[in-house]
């Protein structure tokens, strides 16, 4: 049972895709970022604002990192990390793949989850320690064992060498995978992987906004997640391998 706390990030994750859907369609302005695939715009802001809002009314002591705002120091040792909208390229051209995603950090560590998938009115959600779930349903990873018929996400951040790129995609191209994928809204390829959709992912450079509330869903549905050379790290490194389990982990490892 979640408790009323995890509730009020439930809310604020709906929030944002209230505005989200409102602004969906229209041809909005779009304002360039760090690069030409990293951009913004008034839905990415004003979810944003939605968010923060209620956020800050229920957890006014909270430090907050967020993709278009920055980071609001409380000097506390909770931070709530949020990307209003992921997905913004799917938005912009009208696809209906876009997500909320919140985490919140205790320090270094994520103990709580909430990702809003908008267009289909899905909540997934996670506690540490107490499993992760899907609009109240409790979700787990696929048991796909073999990576040839085993469907994988590949993930990269704005900011990356195109040579390493092209490197891990030729991998990719060349394995024995039935399917390998993106979305383009890395925090619902997590829900995926929770949810036993597909069976693993790699994720190179994200942005931390971009995965860390997944990151938390996937691990407490039972996936595997190590480094790119199989070692367990910190919830905030932003390149490794979640997976459905140890055979196909190791597989994806032995690609890279």
């Amino acid at each position: 049972m979640i408790n009323s706390e995890y509730q009020e990030v439930i809310k604020a994750a709906r929030l944002g895709g209230q505005v989200i859907k409102k602004y969906f369609g229209q041809n909005l302005a779009v304002k360039l970022k760090s690069t030409i695939h990293d951009f913004q715009t008034k839905a990415d802001l004003e979810s944003e604002k939605a968010v923060i809002g209620h956020l800050q009314k229920k957890f006014p002591g909270y430090n907050i990192l967020s993709e278009e705002i920055g980071y609001i120091d409380k000097n506390s040792e909770y931070t709530f990390i949020i990307d209003p909208l992921d997905g913004s390229n799917n938005f912009v051209l009208n696809i209906p793949i876009v997500s909320v995603s919140i985490g919140l950090m205790k320090n270094d560590e994520a103990v709580f989850s909430a990702i809003y998938d908008v267009f289909l009115d899905r909540v997934y959600w996670a506690q540490k320690g107490k499993g992760a779930y899907c609009d109240g349903k409790k979700i787990h990873v696929s048991r796909q064992s073999g990576l040839k018929d085993s469907n994988i996400a590949y993930n990269c951040g704005y900011i990356f060498s195109r040579q390493e790129y092209a490197k891990i995609f030729k991998k990719l191209q060349v394995a024995e995978i039935k399917r390998y994928l993106t979305s383009w809204s890395v925090a619902l390829d997590f829900c995926l992987l929770a949810a036993g959709r597909i069976d693993g992912i790699i994720n190179n450079k994200c942005e931390v906004y971009d995965f860390i509330a997944g990151r938390l869903i996937a691990s407490e549905a039972g996936a595997v997640i190590t480094d790119f050379k199989g070692q367990k790290d910190e919830d905030k490194n932003n390149r490794f391998i979640a997976s459905c389990g140890k055979k196909i982990h190791q597989d994806i490892l032995k690609i890279l």
